[in-house]
Parts: structure tokens; sequence; C-alpha cells
């Protein structure tokens, strides 16, 4: 009696290449979507903004076409979306989990981000203490008031520069400013004319310097050079 034939069969080449195909798809959705800058960039581009009530499919749709475009285009993957959307209806939902239904919250949360930073842009501190003026408001010239201080809620001058400002309008002595005279004081004995001689150049010999000296007498210079300052005219 012959013994009953026991033997394995094989795997098919289908179910091989369907284990491949799961496999494929397994590693396609594990990629870091919710952390890859650029992609979200992308994708937040194509979606555009989430209102209430947007087309949920559309926008799934929208995702997981962006997805296989961005995995060809990174890791030179090609992937079936047709068979990839037969894996995910064949999968159990409570063991798969499709990246997609999170990207669209994440791409949300960056809307909103996004549209606060540009409704209240930070400012630093000291601009938000600054006192806020009205550009289209003329700046008071303080001509509306005869103290100097201004009037409504402009800043006093300080009593300092309001007893300048009185000083020079009445033309009373500054404070703190030295009255210099129009009348220059000559001291006495400060003569036009020096009383030392110009010291000899090398090339120079004393007896060209001698009769130069000679020729040129006290009497010459006082035809040519006055030997006493003018008087000081007085006012």
């Amino acid at each position: 009696m012959n013994a009953p034939n026991t033997a394995i069969p094989s795997e098919t080449p289908t179910s091989q290449t369907t284990n491949d195909a799961n496999a494929a798809f397994k590693k396609f959705d594990a990629y870091p979507w919710g952390r890859d800058r650029p992609f979200l960039q992308g994708l937040v581009a194509m979606l555009g903004p989430l209102q209430p009530g947007f087309d949920r499919e559309k926008a799934l749709g929208i995702s997981l076409q962006a997805r296989i475009w961005w995995y060809k285009s990174r890791l030179d993957v090609e992937i079936d979306r047709a068979a990839y959307e037969a894996y995910l209806a064949a999968a159990d939902p409570s063991a798969h989990l499709c990246p997609d239904p999170s990207l669209l919250i994440k791409v949300g949360d960056i809307q909103q981000r996004m549209a606060s930073a540009t409704a209240a842009p930070a400012l630093p501190s000291w601009q938000l203490q600054a006192p806020k003026v009205d550009p289209n408001k003329k700046a008071d010239d303080g001509a509306s008031s005869h103290d100097g201080k201004g009037g409504g809620q402009d800043a006093p001058y300080p009593d300092h520069f309001q007893a300048i400002i009185e000083a020079v309008t009445t033309g009373k002595p500054v404070p703190g400013v030295r009255e210099i005279p129009n009348i220059v004081v000559r001291p006495a004995g400060i003569t036009p004319v020096g009383k030392m001689q110009a010291p000899q150049k090398p090339w120079e010999k004393r007896q060209g310097v001698a009769a130069s000296d000679a020729t040129t007498s006290t009497s010459g210079r006082e035809l040519l050079v006055d030997q006493e300052f003018p008087p000081v005219e007085t006012e």
C-alpha cells in the first residue's frame, strides 16, 4: 500500500507577487510623511485652504496622489494607485493606519498657524511699548502755547531748557555761558617787530649778514613797519 502524498505545495507566483506588493505598500505608508517638511509644504499648496465643510474624499485623493509622486521622485519606487487602494480595502482597518487622514489634520494645523502669524505678526516688546503716533497728524510746533511747554498732552520742556529760552528771547545773560568781550586786550610790551634775530642758515656768511644789517637799520624798518600797534578803538 502506497503512502499518501503529504508534500506541501509550493507558493504560487501570484501569491509571491501579492506579498511583495503588500510589503512595498507597508514601506510606502511607513515613510515619515509628517516629518518631511518639503512634502508638507507642497501638500499645503496643493490642498489650498481647508475650509469647514470641505470635500474630505477629494482631499484624501489629492494627498494620496501627492504621496505617490513624492515617493517616486525621492526613492524611485513606483506605487500602483489602483493596487494600493485595493490593498487598503482588503486590509483590516484596525490594524492598518493609512497616513492620509492624519496628514489632512496636520495640514489643517499648519494652515491655522500660518493664518495666526499673518493676522498678528510678532512685534518686539520695545515696539509694543512705544507711544502710538498718528502718521497723518501734523506734529505740534508749539505755536499754540506761549509758555514753551506746548499744549494738550505734550510733554513740558525741562526747567533748564525753559530758562535758556527765556534768557535768549529777553536778551538776558544765559546761565552757564561765559561772556567774551568784543575788544581783545593786548598785553603791554608787544610790538609788531620782534627783538630776536633770525638764526643764520648754513650757507649764509656772517659778513653778508652784517652788510645786510648795516643797510637795513632801525630807521629803515620804521619806514616799512610800524613799531607800535595802533590804539584800540573803544565803543
